[in-house]
């Protein structure tokens, strides 16, 4: 795989926004039908508005006048800027990313132009000017409403987002304020006064960040785990309003890296689908087309090939005793078997690698529960087998129903919860279920965790140190955290380029997340030619809360 350098990964979503490429392959505008109402009464434009993918857009001039706000034009450049009370907005045609206060964000809905005129998206401009938004869907009325009362709004980190690299920068926008020069303007003023901005520190405020000039706001050297930002509104004299102004957010912070390019020459050709680890410090992966059995070191990403797999194997399994289980799909699917005193020499024969149990039918994900017992996804049969520690062979019907015609997948990760739960991923709907585990090992009754578009293309699972599901969403080249009451949040997310690329299997040691990227030509991952392609990647995320 040809080493391609990237200065950083993008990876910011929340459980609510998908995080999409920068080009905006739009559907064409069309007139729109909704009427737009402002304070109660019929927007000036309503007749002038357009829908661009469900989206709400108006003439960026009318838009402007009725806010009293500013815009430039660059009609060469298609760039947009609109400036109200110290904020600035950065738009260009068809990008879906905006500057705010010169902070980069993502941004679902672009800026248009229509017969040359620019648009503008109605929601994200007044939501980000602290406008609230409502819509009815039987009258097709959208209302926006004013409040005089002072807001903030911290632009660029959300409640519960994962941040990617050790850096931040925020944007924080005031309504129904005036940001002024507190080192001039020192006597108290109603309306007037600057901020303060604390990244995991006490409230002091000498301790803080000032802004005053809509400046971003950047931190730097921030170490994986959990943060608390916290932004506060005060006069000139530097004392808080009464009530207090104030808005704190918890993120968290992580960091990603290749752990192992197991084919530093090219860019694609091989397959890793699964990856675990143990306590001694070994990765473990098998390429598939190779059928190589690989171990990988965690603290250099040395990687040793220790055989050759009489078949090719995807997902992996240890159990109590360190012996190493890897599944070998297809219509005569099997369980493979080496024992943990071969893993940890040099290179040894096929021959030791035996076959624990056959008749799996397109084996794919394994897990142990406490018992011994081995359970087995089998793919697009829709069949959850369980092999007991006597290697009886147990065949469940999930009961789980694709929903693609193009990836009929429906039972591939599984993991079992701290509630002794089985949790299973549906690749093709994008959802992740739990079944009870009745005494005798059976399958009890089927309960819906999650279904998200952030989930599109579950693959492996893995339970992290916060007890929450960690999930591959191979199509989108991300990993993706479910909590066990459904709440979906995207951590990493990346296009073609890496580092993540079709990832397939996370496993955790400790607060080290691996993972395998199986590189295959699909969705976000479509071409796959660029980037580091088949590897193992790591994320590091630091002390998490249970």
């Amino acid at each position: 795989m040809k080493i391609k350098q990237w200065l950083t990964a993008t990876a910011v979503a929340t459980s609510s926004l998908i995080l999409l490429s920068s080009i905006a392959f739009a559907a064409d505008p069309v007139k729109s039908d909704m009427v737009l109402k402002l304070n109660g009464k019929d927007a000036e434009f309503t007749a002038r508005t357009y829908l661009v993918d469900n989206s709400l857009y108006g003439p960026a001039d009318e838009v402007a006048r009725q806010l009293g706000a500013e815009i430039t034009w660059n009609a060469a450049a298609k760039t947009l800027s609109l400036r109200k009370s110290g904020s600035t907005f950065e738009f260009t045609a068809n990008m879906k990313a905006v500057k705010v206060n010169g902070v980069e964000l993502a941004l679902a809905a672009s800026l248009q132009v229509v017969g040359e005129k620019p648009y503008v998206p109605v929601r994200f401009i007044y939501e980000s000017l602290g406008y609230s938004i409502g819509y009815d869907s039987k009258t097709r009325v959208v209302s926006v409403g004013s409040d005089s009362k002072p807001s903030l709004s911290v632009l660029g980190i959300n409640e519960g987002q994962y941040v990617l690299g050790s850096e931040l920068k925020i944007a924080v926008l005031v309504q129904n304020l005036t940001l002024t020069d507190f080192t001039v303007n020192k006597t108290p003023k109603a309306g007037e006064g600057h901020l303060l901005v604390w990244l995991d520190t006490d409230h002091d405020p000498k301790l803080a960040i000032t802004s005053y000039k809509g400046e971003p706001i950047a931190f730097n050297q921030i170490k994986p785990g959990e943060h608390t930002l916290t932004v506060q509104w005060v006069g000139n004299d530097s004392q808080p309003l009464q009530p207090d102004l104030k808005q704190t957010i918890k993120f968290n912070s992580a960091q990603i890296s290749i752990l192992a390019d197991l084919d530093p020459q090219k860019a694609t050709g091989m397959r890793t689908e699964g990856v675990i680890a143990n306590t001694k410090g070994h990765v473990f992966t098998v390429d598939s087309d190779s059928k190589k059995l690989y171990r990988i070191m965690a603290d250099s990403g040395k990687a040793d090939v220790l055989t050759e797999l009489p078949r090719a194997a995807t997902g992996l399994g240890l159990d109590a005793a360190g012996n190493l289980y890897m599944a070998s799909g297809g219509q005569e699917g099997v369980i493979l078997r080496v024992l943990a005193k071969d893993l940890e020499g040099g290179m040894f024969d096929t021959a030791k690698v035996e076959t624990y149990v056959s008749g799996v039918a397109g084996a794919n994900g394994l897990a142990f529960d406490k018992k011994g017992n081995l359970y087995v996804t089998g793919g697009a049969n829709g069949n959850i087998y369980m092999v007991t520690p006597d290697r009886q062979l147990n065949t469940f019907k999930s009961g789980l129903q694709a929903e693609r015609t193009d990836q009929l997948i429906v039972v591939n990760g599984i993991a079992f919860g701290q509630d002794g739960k089985l949790y299973v991923s549906n690749t093709s709907s994008g959802e992740i279920n739990r079944f009870t585990v009745n005494a005798d090992g059976s399958l009890g009754s089927t309960e819906l965790v999650a279904k998200s578009p952030l989930l599109y293309g579950a693959d492996g699972i893995n339970f992290g140190p916060d007890h929450a599901l960690y999930v591959c969403a191979n199509e989108r080249n991300s990993i993706v955290k479910v909590t066990l009451d459904g709440k979906v949040t995207e951590v990493a997310h990346n296009d073609n380029n890496g580092p993540l690329e079709f990832p397939a299997s996370p496993y955790f040691v400790g607060n080290t997340l691996y993972i395998s990227n199986f590189d295959q030509p699909r969705g976000d991952n479509k071409p796959n030619e660029p980037g580091i392609g088949a590897s193992i990647a790591q994320i590091q995320l630091g002390t998490v809360s249970k």
